[in-house]
């Protein structure tokens, strides 16, 4: 009798839990949904992601799996097209699993001409990393952004030339970005991390500074 009831409060507690995430994520869709109207962008509750690689195959798409895009924002900022999604991939599995969640500003061909690069935090895996020959490009006119970020790509030498004194400073004084560049497609997010459905303009806004840092324009 006390394992069925053991074996219930299990079932109940398990889920509660689903039915609060869900819940939750119905209330983001709705203020997700208010926020792209107001904005003027067109609103998708479930995304299509074979549809959006074909606006910018990034990187952060080969990561994981259950990959997952919701609440897809389609518009212009600043003459510049956008996609502006809620991204979520898993890595690992069973106690060992970890669901990443992000806000997504992928620009078709936004980095015309620039070579294909990944930017992301550093953290100290890449520091070990790099012992073993890991590649990070880095930069001794900046060794603040050497040291904040991990740069790589197949052209070291054009990754080079595309990442002026202007882009360095920028990124040294602003943290935590990362950004993918593949075939002109540019795509910017902080990992892990999703804005509050008001903030949306606002961090749309620091994604365009971001693309502009990078393009020179």
């Amino acid at each position: 009798m006390e394992v069925g009831l053991i074996i219930l409060g299990a079932f109940v507690l398990v889920g509660g839990i689903i039915y609060l995430a869900y819940m939750t994520e119905k209330k983001r869709t709705e203020a997700m949904a208010v926020a792209c109207q107001a904005m003027g962008f067109a609103f998708e509750e479930k995304g299509d992601l074979g549809a959006l690689r074909t606006y910018g195959d990034l990187p952060i798409f080969d990561h994981g799996h259950s990959k997952q895009a919701r609440n897809v924002m389609t518009g212009k900022v600043a003459a510049r097209e956008v996609k502006f999604f809620d991204y979520r991939y898993t890595t690992g599995s069973g106690k060992n699993s970890h669901t990443w969640h992000q806000s997504v500003a992928l620009f078709p061909g936004g980095a015309p001409g620039l070579p294909d690069f990944a930017l992301a935090p550093e953290n100290f895996f890449h520091k070990v990393g790099q012992v073993f020959g890991y590649q990070d490009i880095d930069f001794d006119a900046s060794p603040e952004f050497s040291s904040h970020y991990l740069l790589r790509g197949p052209d070291e030498t054009a990754i080079r030339s595309a990442f002026s004194a202007d882009a360095l400073a920028f990124f040294a004084e602003q943290r935590g970005w990362n950004v993918e560049v593949r075939s002109g497609h540019i795509g910017i997010y902080r990992s892990s991390r999703r804005c509050k459905p008001e903030e949306a303009p606002a961090h749309l806004a620091e994604s365009l500074n971001v693309l502009r840092a990078v393009t020179r324009t």
